[in-house]
């Protein structure tokens, strides 16, 4: 059987490359996306002891101290950050609030108000520290309103010592004054284990000012002095958590309002306010 040849030229015409981009000219241009192609490496930091690996990205993102920390020049040894041995050493938090941190970024819970009160709290000091202002001011709202089921609600309160202790430490002013009225209001006097917390300078204004509260003759100067103003508005008609009055037995009838400029006198007089 004799075999006929086909010309098939015709199937396989010519093409030119372009030499640029190594393309023929039928192929369409491949580019990078300008958003959504990362060059995102991982980076080691020792926390407490604990190894942590994690993505860069969310960290200098989100954080100037964290953006120049990579950007700082590898020394004749090599980079930090890129092997267990060369770890990224984080000072002044503890391996829980970096946890809590990587949590919020990676768990969407953080999302769905879903994580506890000692959560929130660590997340509030890690992002204080390292200037997440997003994250912070998340965690700060979350602290200050009820968005927990209800069951759980009274048990994510915060106690007014507690509530001064967090205002001072991570810098939230608009939170001492209502600490300072639930303080004059309730009838027990401060306990020994308060005072050590809160230290003596608030321990005495809060006597002065409860001295005051329960004194009828007691003239309130006018205008009355102004409190920090709340940047997330404690008088919005939301559910704080830090408008629940701890329980008493001893309360004593007062007046809120009266109350509020006391306090108001003694820790932010004229000329001091915020």
């Amino acid at each position: 059987m004799s075999v006929v040849p086909v010309d098939i030229s015709h199937e396989t015409p010519d093409l030119q490359m372009d030499p640029e981009n190594g393309r023929t000219a039928s192929e369409p241009q491949i580019d990078r996306n300008n958003k959504y192609y990362l060059d995102d490496p991982m980076a080691i930091f020792l926390v407490g002891n604990q190894h942590f690996k994690v993505h860069r990205h969310f960290l200098e993102k989100g954080s100037e101290v964290f953006h120049s920390m990579f950007m700082c020049p590898a020394d004749s040894s090599g980079p930090d950050g890129f092997t267990d041995d060369r770890a990224i050493p984080l000072s002044g938090v503890t391996s829980m609030e970096f946890e809590t941190l990587l949590d919020y970024f990676y768990d969407e819970k953080f999302q769905r108000y879903q994580s506890t009160m000692e959560q929130w709290i660590d997340l509030l000091a890690i992002s204080t520290r390292f200037n997440f202002e997003k994250i912070r001011n998340y965690a700060i709202d979350a602290i200050e309103y009820s968005r927990w089921p209800a069951e759980r609600s009274r048990k994510s309160t915060i106690g007014s010592i507690d509530q001064i202790v967090l205002a001072e430490k991570h810098d939230i002013p608009h939170w001492l004054p209502n600490a300072y009225a639930l303080i004059c209001e309730r009838g027990s006097p401060l306990e020994e284990w308060e005072a050590e917390k809160i230290g003596y300078r608030t321990t005495t204004l809060l006597a002065r000012a409860r001295e005051a509260v329960r004194n009828r003759h007691h003239k309130i100067p006018t205008p009355v002095p102004s409190p920090p103003p709340s940047s997330l508005g404690l008088d919005s008609p939301a559910l704080s958590v830090f408008s629940l009055r701890e329980p008493d037995s001893n309360e004593f009838s007062h007046n809120r309002a009266r109350v509020e400029a006391i306090v108001s006198e003694v820790f932010f007089p004229a000329g001091n306010a915020g």
